[in-house]
């Protein structure tokens, strides 16, 4: 709800009193009844079966069904602080995308008690490039936390309806209207970053990866995005069985065994309706402080793609949903609606009164050591736009960086390795020497041929794309990129045979089945229309020339 700038302040200020005042007290008076809850230990506890969580058969069926139909990776639900649904996969991590918001608010609310949330950029001596005007220096860290700054510069990581959508400059005052502008949450991390001296990634990780237990996080799964802002935009890679610890220690209202990792005041404070944000039926209605809210009291984090982390206080209840964006597969958040209303609806049979839980520890692989001849090595490439793309590794790691952060490799054989998250492969190739030279992997090759692509150069971006199917000859995003190619080079034909091929491959590849409708529009759509305009044409010239007839 768009407040009035003053009361809203007013409104934020209390909250922040009660949360220096109080915080210390919920924390004491919540962790006398915290230890006869159930918690995950190092593996999470299971169910016997849904039934057991009180998830009705029938409706849980209906779930699957729509699960099943749509490009999802992975849904995890937890009920009463164990795992009752486990479907996809849940270990891996994926790009969590603008869950990283939501993550960074609970950094926030780590340190509530000693951070001045009414200090404007002024007093906090945050600026842009030297680009905002003292209006917009006005504006709080309370507006900058729930999206209502009134700044409107371009920002990292940023695209989409956040472009088409941003206001102009200068439109709104700051803390009068709700917009969700990345440059409000880059400026967000930057400030934390200022005020606690610690990066956001190592800070998760101590203050929330390592005492929630998380299975799966490494503090370098944390990466920052740059543009030509001041302020970037920090990204995480995260299984959803590590985001569902996030989502129970909100649901336990920020306590973990007895110890107050989150003040309840700032729990409460930042899932609570602050804006409407007016996006029709398909998102909730309200925002907090960089979490999406609805008007039952749940509360949700959400990324592109059809990621979401969604918690049902009233029920108990933590819900997480994952796509594949590595591939680009997504989920319209119509679905996400749907299949959360579904799994709420599931969940309201009655539950058993003594259930049979079951701790499942990990049954992954024990990696291959990585050979003497692939240790301690480094290698720079630098592209031609100036990015630098590496190699190296120490002596048992490797890692690849290709612009998204540190990405672990498993060796496979010979020079074979693959990149542990997003399942693709990598050629590293030694001299004689054993020195590294070079290293193919699909990626790379995108990226190459992006930047063909930008110079025009369509032929040598066809061509790096091609290298991607020597690699990975299955691959239905290698084939919609060549469709791209050959749409912007006028081949429609060929295009229309490259969609054909990956949606043979995969057939819920989003890009191409867009690629798909677009080409038939313009093979069927714009002839017919031609023809029909045409027809027209002739009729009214008819229609004239027998009028000049004389009578």
């Amino acid at each position: 709800m768009d407040l009035d700038a003053a009361m809203f302040k007013t409104m934020l200020h209390k909250c922040c009193l009660a949360v220096l005042s109080i915080g210390v007290l919920v924390g004491q008076s919540f962790a006398q009844t915290d230890m006869e809850l159930t918690y995950p230990n190092q593996y999470w506890s299971y169910y016997a079966s849904p039934e057991q969580a009180g998830f009705i058969p029938e409706r849980l069926a209906k779930v699957e069904k729509f699960y099943n139909r749509r490009a999802f990776a992975g849904l995890l639900i937890v009920k009463d602080g164990a795992i009752a649904v486990d479907w996809g996969e849940n270990s891996r991590r994926f790009l969590v995308h603008s869950i990283s918001k939501s993550m960074l608010s609970a950094l926030y609310g780590v340190h509530s008690a000693d951070i001045n949330l009414r200090a404007t950029l002024q007093d906090i001596e945050i600026n842009d490039n030297g680009a905002l005007t003292a209006e917009e220096r006005s504006a709080t860290l309370l507006d900058i936390l729930s999206s209502r700054s009134g700044v409107y510069l371009p920002a990292a990581a940023e695209g989409g309806q956040m472009l088409d959508n941003k206001p102009e400059r200068g439109q709104y005052s700051p803390g009068t209207h709700w917009f969700y502008d990345n440059w409000d949450f880059n400026v967000a991390g930057t400030i934390y970053t200022q005020l606690t001296g610690e990066a956001i990634p190592q800070a998760f990780a101590r203050h929330l990866a390592e005492p929630l237990q998380m299975q799966d996080f490494r503090d370098f799964d944390g990466y920052a995005v740059t543009s030509g802002s001041e302020h970037q935009a920090d990204q995480f890679r995260m299984s959803s069985r590590d985001l569902a610890r996030l989502g129970l220690l909100y649901l336990r209202n920020g306590n973990w065994r007895g110890q107050q990792l989150i003040p309840q005041m700032w729990i409460n404070a930042s899932t609570r309706a602050v804006s409407e944000t007016n996006m029709g039926n398909k998102f909730p209605p309200h925002y907090g402080y960089m979490w999406w809210v609805n008007d039952d009291g749940s509360y949700s984090a959400r990324g592109v793609g059809g990621h979401t982390l969604a918690v049902y206080p009233e029920r108990d209840l933590v819900v997480v949903l994952r796509t594949n964006t590595y591939l680009e597969h997504s989920v319209s958040a119509r679905a996400i609606r749907k299949i959360l209303e579904g799994i709420v609806s599931a969940s309201e049979g009655k539950p058993a009164s003594q259930p049979m839980l079951t701790i499942r520890e990990d049954n992954k692989a024990t990696p291959q050591a990585l050979p003497s001849r692939f240790q301690h090595k480094e290698l720079n490439i630098s592209l031609e736009n100036g990015q630098v793309v590496s190699l190296n590794s120490d002596d048992q790691h490797m890692f690849v960086d290709l612009g998204t952060g540190k990405l672990e490799l498993s060796y496979i054989t010979d020079n074979q390795f693959t990149i542990i998250d997003r399942q693709e492969p990598v050629e590293v190739s030694l001299n004689a020497n054993n020195q590294i030279i070079d290293f193919r992997t699909p990626r790379l090759f995108y990226l190459r041929a992006a930047l063909a692509a930008q110079q025009g150069d369509l032929d040598t971006a066809l061509n790096w794309v091609k290298e991607v199917l020597v690699m990975q000859p299955y691959s239905a995003m290698a084939y919609t990129n060549m469709a791209r190619i050959y749409m912007a080079m006028g081949d429609k034909a060929k295009a229309k045979e490259m969609v054909d091929e990956a949606l043979k491959y995969d057939s819920d590849h989003k890009q191409a089945n867009g690629l798909k409708q677009t080409i038939a529009i313009k093979q069927w759509l714009f002839p017919v229309v031609a023809a029909l305009g045409a027809g027209i044409l002739l009729i009214i010239f008819l229609v004239i020339q027998k009028r000049k007839r004389p009578a």
